[in-house]
Formats: structure tokens, C-alpha cells, sequence
């Protein structure tokens, strides 16, 4: 992938001050700042250079836009002390959203200093009740296609790509379809499961392995509903195709988050060929445990490895053929960077006032890495 090398010349606001230094006060836009390092505060239209460093420009940050460091919990952290190497593989793809560009102010000896701009648009958080999606906007997307009898493939679940080899879904997808077939492929890249004209670029991988939760057993109903699928190969990372992240808090720093998927738009409706987005609310699982009180899929109560998600107002759901598709956020730091939070397990009626059922990630990541990585 080619990096972008573009010098830019900045005018009015984006003249530098009198080369004041990082912590020293300053105004933008006619708001008090801080001089700080670009990569620390928000991006906006506009920016006023205080000076450079070595490594980046110096901002006049007002406190609106200053980004908040990230702490790390002890679940993100491994008995050494270091990241866990789900963290550290997450700040590698985080490279796989942005371009390098080179600005430079006009002054008499201008110094370049290279940022980072991403590649994407923010996601809009508007599937039942959703949004068609555009190509590309969630490149980690997969869905998972059991063989038909003429030749073509029935895509029943969805998943997350989380590395070059390996596809996040929920443990229930592993089932026999119509003639005993088992999933065979997973296609990434796609936002329209028929049209060839949607502007995406697909790419179709056979399925080597569908490795299961070990703790998953239908007898005891969908508790652990979880597993991964291992491509044949080698996954080619494109503007469609990338990773998400895995969301390493047990804390969720937001009260709603996105899900997508192909299935159906309403419950016994048609299912959809497009790609969809929902916004969605997390809610306490309690109030999951008293609306699935005697439902035979979780008879043992709402588990704390469990997330209660939906719209209580009705109308804003995922459903059947979501399976196994994700949950998932962005930070404000990187809206190209996706986090996955949940993976749709089951629900009730879709679209009804009833949260559905997700499996919750961060439960599961000393799993995950033992497979992935």
C-alpha cells in the first residue's frame, strides 16, 4: 500500500505562533489552549501550529478537543507487564487506516512533518430499523456461506475479521444446512451478498477450520456462543478488506454501539442482500434476565460474559441470518478503527421491545489469542 506525500501550505489560523512550545498557552478560533502534540487532540477543519518536534507538529489544542490517554486495565495487560498481544496487534491495524501526508507552514525555513489522515468517513449511526451501508464502511465484515445445490452459497451468519487468517462468529453458526453441508466459505469485503455493481471488491476464502468454544453445548443452551473460523489462507488486506480490533475492556465506555448485518428486516420478512447498520442501546443485563426469565436458551439466568443490547422503544433490532456478526465501536481518536464489543447471539421477536442477547468479547480475549495468535 502506497503512502500518501502531500505538502501542504497553511494560511490565517494555520500560520504558526511565535514558535511557542508544548504546554505553553495559546488561541485557536479565538479559544484558550494548550500547545500540544497533533496526534493528541481531535482533528478538526482547522488547525493552528504552535511549532514543531521531531516527530509532529505542535497544536494549539483547546480542551474540547484534547483527546483523553487511554489507561489500560489490568485484563489488557499480561503478567509481564505488557500489552496483550490482542492490543498490540490492534495498533497494527490501526496502520491500515490512515495515510501519511506532509505539511509544512509557510515560513522561511519550513520544517515537514509528517501526520496521519484517515482513510475512511465517520460512521453515521443510524438490520431491523437500519441503514443500507456504504462499501468499504465496515472492512472487517464477513459473512459466512453454507453451499447450495446448484452451486451458489447460502449466507446464513455473519463474523468479524480480526487477523489475516481468522473470522470472529458465534458457535451456533457451526450447524448443518438443508442437504447435512456444513459452512464451507467465508466472503469478505462485500456490501451486496447479488449485485456485482455495488462498487465493493469481495473476496470469497474456503474455510479450513471451525473451532468451536469449548464450552459451548447446545444441551445447556447459548451461554459461550462463540467461535472462530480459520481461512485456508492468507487473508489480502485492501480498502474493503481489513481487521477490527477486540474490544480488551469489561467496562463499555458507551451506551449504545453498532451492529450490522445481512439478515432479515423484520421478523419472517425477506432477508437482506445489502449490508445494514443499527445503532443500538446496552442496557443492565438485569433487565435481560427478567425478560428471558423462562427462555430455554439460557436457563441459568443472564451470565456476566452476556450483553443485554437493543431499543426498548421497539423497531431497532438485529435478526435471524446475524448471527455471529458484530457489536462494535469506535473511539474518537480513530473512527476508522472498529472495536468489536459483541457478537449477535439470539433474541426474541425481532424488532420487539425485548433487548436480544450478545456475546460479550472481552470475556473471551485469553481465548482468542491461544487460537489467533
Amino acid at each position: 500500500m502506497w503512502s500518501v506525500f502531500v505538502v501542504l501550505c497553511f494560511f490565517a489560523t494555520h500560520l504558526p505562533i511565535d514558535a511557542l512550545q508544548e504546554g505553553e498557552s495559546c488561541m485557536h478560533q479565538g479559544e484558550t489552549g494548550i500547545c500540544r502534540p497533533y496526534s493528541t487532540c481531535k482533528r478538526g477543519n482547522r488547525i493552528t501550529v504552535c511549532s514543531y518536534s521531531p516527530s509532529e507538529a505542535i497544536v494549539c489544542c483547546p480542551q474540547s478537543q484534547m483527546l483523553r490517554p487511554q489507561v489500560f486495565s489490568p485484563v489488557q495487560l499480561n503478567r509481564g507487564g505488557t500489552e496483550r498481544i490482542s492490543v498490540q496487534k490492534c495498533n497494527e491495524f490501526k496502520s491500515l487506516t490512515t495515510d501519511s501526508v506532509a505539511i509544512s507552514a509557510l515560513t522561511l525555513n519550513p520544517t515537514l512533518v509528517k501526520i496521519e489522515v484517515p482513510k475512511c468517513d465517520t460512521v453515521v449511526k443510524l438490520i431491523v430499523g437500519g441503514n443500507i451501508t456504504k462499501p468499504g464502511e465496515f472492512p472487517h465484515m464477513a459473512a459466512i456461506g453454507w453451499r447450495t445445490p446448484n452451486g451458489g452459497y447460502s449466507f446464513e451468519c455473519g463474523g468479524s475479521l480480526i487477523s489475516d487468517r481468522f473470522v470472529l462468529t458465534a458457535a451456533h453458526c457451526y450447524v448443518e444446512g438443508p442437504g447435512g453441508e456444513l459452512p464451507s466459505i467465508v466472503r469478505l469485503g462485500d456490501q451486496s451478498l447479488v449485485r456485482q455493481d455495488d462498487g465493493a471488491e469481495p473476496k470469497d476464502y474456503a474455510i479450513e477450520r471451525f473451532i468451536v468454544h469449548p464450552e459451548f453445548k447446545w444441551s445447556q443452551g447459548k451461554y459461550n456462543d462463540i467461535a472462530l473460523v480459520k481461512m485456508n489462507e492468507q487473508v489480502a488486506y485492501t480498502n474493503f478488506i481489513r481487521p477490527a480490533c477486540l474490544y480488551e475492556s469489561d467496562t463499555l465506555s458507551a451506551p449504545s454501539a453498532i451492529a450490522t448485518g445481512f439478515g432479515l428486516t423484520e421478523d419472517f420478512g425477506t432477508k437482506s442482500d445489502e449490508l445494514r447498520k443499527v445503532s443500538l442501546n446496552i442496557y443492565s443485563n438485569n433487565l435481560c434476565a427478567e425478560r428471558y426469565r423462562l427462555n430455554r436458551h439460557i436457563r441459568q439466568g443472564v451470565r456476566n460474559t452476556q450483553l443485554c443490547v437493543g431499543d426498548l422503544a421497539g423497531g431497532k433490532d438485529t435478526c435471524q441470518g446475524d448471527s455471529g456478526g458484530p457489536l462494535q465501536l469506535t473511539r474518537e481518536e480513530n473512527q476508522c478503527m472498529f472495536y468489536i464489543v459483541g457478537i449477535t447471539s439470539f433474541g426474541q421477536v425481532c424488532g420487539s421491545a425485548t433487548p436480544a442477547i450478545y456475546t460479550k468479547v472481552s470475556s473471551y480475549l485469553d481465548w482468542i489469542e491461544s487460537v489467533v495468535w
